[in-house]
């Protein structure tokens, strides 16, 4: 049983290795086939993140490599199923769902106003993570013909409606409370979206969103059911208990689209970003852990 786990780890560790490898190769990749704007790319010249360049690209590659490699390793899926569930969770929960949010408030960007580099931006991530994916779904055997476990959990239509249709409203609760007691704070950031110096009280500053922005609860609610979907086929596909669902679905959630915001960003300043990376991973990743609590059923037998 020792030497057997001692294998299982070193197979592991080679496993995330090789995703830190492929995360590097899919990044370079989508830069050579879609480089960014000539004034993007000099605004991040003198950029600065949170975390020191090296340091921000092995926070980055680690995330990616250990969260896939996890979720490729616990799934009954192989083949293009596999690499379906793992660009779902990848591209999601990394690109869609953060540049929506980026597109909502573009006047806050300059350098992707009047022009195409949000769509630049989406169509980098996505050949980064059809990439990446792919890579993934290869080193942990999802190409080969070796049996699978049997999934754990399903995820039915009626279950689905069910739980999304509240859950969105937790979500839209938890980026309410986090996105006041936690970003809106540093007074960095209030100034960066065109706020006030002085911090204004909770109930104060979501009133004068809900005036200017109407729409805003209505955009957030249904972020709320998009974040939902990314971890649907992670649930239909989980062969683990539901305690190392629940990890695993805050992991993805708190990290998956935070984990960027530690490079250079030539879009936002560094105490933006950091105030950002708190509120998100903190707000997503409970929300993540909730659904994985509520959402999949045991199969059972």
């Amino acid at each position: 049983m020792n030497t057997f786990n001692i294998k299982t780890l070193f197979v592991i560790i080679l496993q995330v290795l090789g995703a830190m490898l492929a995360f590097a190769v899919s990044l370079i990749v989508a830069n050579l086939l879609l480089p960014l704007s000539p004034e993007i790319s000099a605004a991040g010249q003198t950029a600065t993140g949170f975390l020191a360049p090296p340091l921000a690209f092995f926070f980055n590659a680690f995330v990616n490599g250990a969260i896939l490699v996890w979720a490729a390793r616990r799934s009954s899926f192989r083949g293009m199923a596999l690499f379906g569930q793992l660009l779902v969770l990848s591209f999601g929960t990394q690109v869609f769902m953060t540049q929506i949010e980026t597109g909502y408030f573009l006047s806050a960007f300059p350098l992707l106003r009047d022009n195409f580099q949000l769509y630049n931006l989406v169509l980098r991530g996505l050949v980064t993570s059809l990439l990446f994916c792919l890579m993934v779904t290869a080193l942990c055997g999802g190409f080969t013909r070796r049996p699978r476990p049997q999934t754990a959990f399903k995820v039915t239509a009626s279950r689905a409606v069910k739980h999304g249709a509240w859950l969105p409203l937790v979500y839209f609760a938890l980026y309410m409370l986090f996105g006041y007691f936690v970003a809106w704070q540093v007074q960095e950031l209030r100034l960066f979206y065109g706020g006030p110096a002085a911090l204004n009280g909770f109930f104060e500053q979501w009133s004068v969103t809900a005036m200017t922005k109407p729409e805003f609860p209505v955009f957030q609610y249904f972020r709320g059911v998009l974040w939902l979907l990314c971890l649907i086929p992670l649930f239909m596909g989980f062969v683990g208990k539901r305690a190392e669902l629940i990890v695993l679905s805050a992991l993805a959630l708190a990290l998956l689209p935070t984990a960027q915001l530690a490079f250079a960003n030539p879009l936002m300043p560094a105490g933006v970003s950091l105030a950002h990376f708190w509120e998100v991973s903190l707000s997503t990743g409970i929300f993540g852990a909730l659904c994985a609590w509520v959402v999949p059923e045991a199969v059972m037998g």
